[in-house]
């Protein structure tokens, strides 16, 4: 599933803290805000989803199987059930949106350093600012080690 010691590690609960700062933290219950937040979720699951295809074809790892597609699927929309259950938990906690917006801007972050690691290690790197990447050296060395092996770097 997810692994809390990896949103330390990467800091994703700092983004999960700033995305938690705007104004409408102070609104009890659902607004359009928690559906646009779900949306860049889904945007970056999306995102991490083509740049990972993308890896695992250019890889000469031949273990890769419809499994792993449908396991990250099962993955993502427990990350959204968790999202969603964040926003019940904000309103038996009374902590207005507060909770929704920790959980889900660790998410968004989380899943978009994977995919700046996936671009970072299909070479892509150009295409993008350069400071980007270096935030995610380890994620984009881990993706080499997973997806080339064999490579002498």
């Amino acid at each position: 599933m997810f692994n809390l010691t990896k949103m330390f590690h990467d800091y994703s609960y700092v983004a999960g803290l700033a995305i938690a700062l705007p104004t409408w933290l102070s609104r009890n219950g659902p607004t359009i805000d928690h559906a646009v937040m779900i949306g860049i979720l889904i945007f970056t699951f999306i995102l991490d989803w083509i740049a990972g295809v993308t890896l695992a074809h250019k890889s000469p790892v031949q273990y890769r199987t419809s499994h792993e597609g449908i396991y990250a699927f099962m993955r993502d929309f427990l990350i959204v059930l968790i999202c969603a259950a964040s926003i019940g938990l904000d309103f038996v906690f009374e902590s207005k949106s507060f909770i929704f917006a920790f959980f889900t801007g660790a998410f968004i972050w989380q899943n978009f350093y994977s995919f700046l690691g996936n671009v970072a290690a299909l070479g892509w790197s150009k295409y993008f600012p350069m400071w980007l990447f270096k935030l995610v050296q380890d994620e984009m060395i881990a993706k080499l080690h997973k997806y080339f092996p064999n490579r002498k770097e």
